[in-house]
């Protein structure tokens, strides 16, 4: 049986220390993790997260995050929650106030054997850093396709700083033509998958299957205990086949600044 708040506890950590690395706050008020990414301000880019707080400093966390915000000019302000927050009752007591609710499901490799693609002219490289555009070009087109020039530019600009803290970009190649690619980053006991992209024509021909297998393989190396991601809708029937389950969900709760 997982420990599902071991899990929380280690996926929160990479995800949110990647995002506020990111970002542009590094603050650690209230022990939080203060994400701001103000050219995405949605919920899952603008909140405060790893919560662990006696219940009695709730409302002093509110407003906090409520000033925090809007002094950077946003229309609203977001908590996220996890098994692992605490206190354990805060999403509820943040529904009860009105919050508005946006989930994000986390899910765990379990294990299962990841199958050998049989093609050979599929094969996957790590990116060395002359080919971080190759990397974002992938990246641009499956993820940001109408995007303003101020979010491609952040967009760039977090391939080439994740490198800096110790992520790993994986390029799948067709013959010599770069088709897909991902990113681990592997930091606190978890391997962290993002950006898994395969572009469109080039889909349901294993390259998917071949970086997921080399990320998880070098998380392996990595010394990683286990390999999260979270899933868009498109790519979760994938990943459930290959042995990722769904652990539990991401809440953020958020509100608009009055």
């Amino acid at each position: 049986m997982h420990n599902v708040v071991l899990l929380a506890e280690l996926w929160e950590e990479n995800q949110e220390y990647l995002k506020q690395y990111l970002g542009e706050s590094d603050s650690r008020a209230f022990g939080a993790r203060w994400v701001y990414m103000p050219t995405v301000p949605f919920p899952r880019f603008c909140h405060v997260s790893r919560i662990r707080l006696p219940g009695d400093q709730v409302d002093d966390l509110i407003a906090s995050a409520r000033a925090f915000f809007g002094e950077r000019g946003l229309s609203s302000y977001a908590l996220m929650t996890t098994p692992a927050t605490r206190p354990a009752d805060l999403g509820m007591r943040l529904y009860r106030q009105g919050f508005l609710t946006e989930t994000n499901p986390v899910m765990v490799w379990n294990g299962t054997p990841l199958p050998l693609h049989d093609r050979p002219d599929l094969r996957v490289v790590q990116a060395e850093p002359r080919q971080i555009q190759v990397v974002w070009e992938m990246i641009r087109q499956v993820f940001f396709a109408g995007a303003s020039a101020e979010v491609l530019a952040d967009g760039r600009e977090g391939v080439e700083r994740s490198d800096e803290i110790g992520a790993i970009n994986f390029i799948a190649y067709l013959g010599t033509t770069p088709v897909g690619a991902c990113t681990l980053f592997p930091h606190g006991g978890m391997g962290g998958i993002y950006n898994m992209c395969t572009l469109p024509r080039y889909q349901r021909q294993g390259v998917a299957t071949a970086l997921l297998r080399a990320a998880v393989e070098e998380a392996d190396r990595q010394g990683c205990i286990h390999v999260g991601l979270t899933p868009t809708p498109a790519g979760r029937p994938l990943y459930e086949r290959l042995g990722f389950e769904e652990i539990y969900q991401e809440i953020y709760f958020a509100k608009r600044i009055e």
